[in-house]
């Protein structure tokens, strides 16, 4: 081997688009919502400039993106006992790692992505990026669900897996996958063609273990990961059937194919790469083909000896440059400490290339990349200085005059652009780069540890400048659930941070108390804020494999100055556990605290006319009771209005653009809308239009194909389908076709998404 490399919160779906929004670090960011507002005697002053080398870093700090460069918010990160979620940048912090035989060991995990264990040498204070691939990407991720008795193949940009007929078995149990039972098939494929291949792998470095156990460092042809279950259970390759891998060859390494190149498993407790086979070239198909016995995350790469690359990051003045990423040849990346200096393994016997991109120095230009000769000895420590322009810096600290911690997430927006974003230290204390060779107006953009966004107007004149920014939070929402099953292991579920720009939390609605997040759901009946303790408290639980439901458990819950409240919560259950195939039932022990904001409170009405309590502007059908509907009576997020819901038959296309004509007037064309018709044609899908103006806000809508009259939903309620239909106003808020007809109207609403609105309707 010569050559290393050879070259929203609006209403209704807008939630779901809010919570995947970012900003694009390298080019024109997404809109964010309005600033939260920011108390009398807080805000930005000048301050004292910050070293560097001051710095007390956490563990370990980053970001996680998608393929598109969006940040990725609610990602499970996960080392040892710790376990946070990324917040609306991406941004996560550990304040301990999971260190096992002196390598930091992570894993990142979402919903609909595919998810990664990444590893490094154990460094106090080290930055990582990562990128996730979603499960449903084009040319990467492959999927076959069919009978275990029959041969699947699988294949995705280029890659291909051949499964052998009755080629499955129980993970857990070893035993065979019973002829026609259903199987699922998901293959993810990583090219090193990939621009981003070094973020998106697992492991980070492609430290590795010879089967000899000697150490060595990897060069990539490729890596994939097959994913193998029925409905509810793990399934790994049967006995004797061992499967087929073809992986094509890089156009990277088009002119290096040795004849055979060995296979490596990841192993996710260690963060290592194992030597575990071998695959051949095939001229005639250009690619490396293997065999293997089970499935993990599968590499096909050239080991090499490894040698130690320090680089030290500088700029012309002689300023050390911290947390910068270092592209080390497209296979690795490192970033620097407070020092300037990054430090990581390479292979020896390969050229490779030293660079920082411009995306990661305040967009500078040209970009400084130097060459790097081969390293002829194993062990042996070359070091390379990079020197980039001097830019101007902004640095300072944050204080926190409120109860909370001073973590925050900081960037500089320009010209419609954005600087990367970086974390300030456990002091508080922040440092970033200005952008290169910008001159007028920006602002400082910060989102502190609640999730509360807040924007500065300051001047970048090519100097330096220094900020002390006060803020006064309390980010003590989240927290975490355990499931004890009796006589077996416990399973800790997150429940993740609820931040300010999101539309979640606990409900009051007159006397029950509610919470239903992606990890739970809890009512407490007849709720009094001066009680703080309760038993027969509704419970459920998504824990893996089972899903645990206790109507009878305790409960303490208090409420705090900032208005969030705290669940204790402990109970028992009874669930059917699968994992023998059997669908035993087991008992689980359920122990929670975790912390949510209030969301809002409000009462429950039934067939109800507009009244003046509702705000002016609220549409209505003349002469006509809505079947059901909610008042809100306080939210500091939504303000203040009524969501309306008829369930008259009777009401037709008409009866909405009425209504959409009544919202016009009020506050001006729609923001979005979509028509549907009137369904004469046939099915046809609803129509929604959206209003928004000065913290109003109204949305109507009309579904041709919602049956079932007021009697249907009149019993409904009276069995508890209301409280169902209310139980928070996250779920309603989220629903705009349960009803033939809906109203919604708000006025104070503090957070405002109507930048995103253009999305619905798409």
């Amino acid at each position: 081997m010569k050559k290393f490399l050879c070259a929203a919160f609006m209403i209704g779906a807008m939630f779901a688009i809010s919570a995947c929004s970012s900003s694009d670090d390298s080019g024109t960011p997404s809109p964010d919502p309005s600033p939260t507002p920011t108390p009398s005697g807080l805000g930005i002053s000048d301050g004292k400039a910050v070293k560097p080398g001051d710095m007390k870093m956490s563990a370990l700090s980053g970001f996680v993106f998608d393929k598109a460069g969006n940040a990725l918010r609610g990602v499970t990160v996960t080392s040892g006992t710790e376990a946070v979620t990324t917040d609306a940048d991406g941004g996560f912090v550990l304040t301990k790692v999971n260190s096992v035989k002196g390598r930091s060991v992570v894993s990142f995990s979402m919903s609909g992505y595919v998810d990664v264990v990444r590893s490094a040498p154990s460094v106090d204070g080290d930055v990582w990026e990562i990128v996730m691939v979603s499960e449903s990407e084009s040319g990467v991720t492959a999927y076959v669900g069919q009978e275990a008795d029959l041969a699947t193949r699988l294949a995705a940009g280029g890659m291909t897996v051949d499964i052998s007929e009755s080629g499955y078995k129980y993970a857990d149990t070893g035993l065979p996958v019973g002829s026609g039972d259903y199987v699922y098939a998901r293959m993810f494929y990583l090219s090193p063609d990939e621009d981003d291949f070094a973020a998106m792998m697992p492991g980070g470095d492609l430290a590795a273990v010879r089967a000899d156990g000697s150490e060595a460092e990897l060069i990539s042809y490729g890596m994939t990961k097959v994913d193998l279950s029925t409905y509810s259970k793990k399934l790994q390759l049967a006995d004797g059937k061992p499967a087929t891998l073809s992986f094509p060859v890089p156009d990277k390494y088009k002119d290096d194919t040795p004849a055979t190149i060995p296979l490596w498993s990841f192993n996710e407790e260690t963060g290592l790469w194992e030597e575990e086979g071998e695959a051949t070239y095939d001229a005639t198909t250009n690619s490396y083909v293997g065999t293997l016995t089970h499935f993990s995350w599968v590499n096909l790469d050239y080991p090499e000896s490894r040698a130690t690359l320090k680089v030290v990051v500088k700029d012309e003045a002689g300023n050390v440059m911290p947390n910068v990423r270092v592209d080390v040849d497209g296979q690795r990346d490192f970033f620097t400490n407070v020092k300037g200096e990054a430090e990581g393994f390479v292979p020896i016997n390969t050229d490779f290339y030293v660079m920082v991109h411009s995306e990661d120095y305040a967009n500078y230009s040209p970009e400084v990349k130097k060459t790097v000769s081969k390293i002829s000895t194993a062990g042996a420590t070359e070091t390379v200085e990079l020197t980039l322009p001097t830019l101007a810096h902004i640095s300072g600290k944050v204080v926190n005059a409120g109860k909370g911690n001073t973590l925050a997430t900081l960037w500089i927006e320009y010209a419609g652009k954005s600087t990367k974003k970086v974390h300030n230290d456990a002091d508080g204390q922040f440092f970033m780069n200005a952008p290169a060779g910008y001159i007028g107006a920006a602002k400082l953009k910060m989102r502190a540890a609640d999730g509360s966004l807040q924007s500065y107007d300051i001047t970048l004149d090519g100097k330096d400048h220094a900020y002390t920014v006060t803020i006064n939070t309390d980010n003590t929402t989240g927290g975490a659930i355990t499931v004890t099953p009796a006589g077996g292991a416990s399973q800790t579920i997150v429940v993740s941070p609820i931040y300010y720009d999101d539309l979640a939390g606990a409900s009051l609605i007159d006397k029950t108390l509610s919470y239903q997040g992606n990890a739970c759901s809890v009512t407490i009946e007849d709720y009094s804020s001066s009680k703080t303790s309760y038993d027969n408290v509704s419970i459920s639980v998504s824990a893996d494999g089972m899903y645990p439901y206790c109507e009878t458990a305790k409960a303490t819950v208090t409420v705090n100055e900032y208005g969030n409240v705290r669940f204790q919560i402990t109970g028992e259950a009874e669930v059917q556990d699968w994992s023998s195939g059997k669908g035993e039932l087991k008992k689980v022990a359920i122990s929670a605290d975790f912390t949510v904001p209030m969301l809002g409170k409000g009462k429950l009405l039934t067939r109800f006319d507009k009244s003046s309590e509702f705000p002016s502007f609220t549409p209505w059908i003349a002469g006509k009771k809505a079947t059901i509907g909610l008042q809100v009576t306080e939210s500091a997020k939504l303000g203040k209005g009524v969501l309306a819901w008829f369930y008259d038959d009777a009401l037709g296309y008409s009866d909405y653009t009425n209504l959409k004509e009544q919202a016009k007037k009020a506050l001006g064309e729609p923001i979005s809308e979509y028509d549907g018709g009137d369904g004469s044609e046939g099915w046809a899908d609803m129509s929604v239009a959206y209003f928004y103006k000065d913290g109003k806000y109204v949305m109507v809508s009309f579904c041709p194909w919602r049956e079932g009259g007021e009697d249907w939903i009149m019993e409904e309620m009276e069995h508890g389908g209301a409280r169902h239909m209310f139980g928070s106003f996250n779920g309603v808020l989220n629903e705009t076709h349960n009803g033939r007809i809906q109203v919604y109207a708000l006025e104070g609403m503090t957070i405002d998404y109507k930048e995103f609105v253009h999305e619905m309707g798409k």
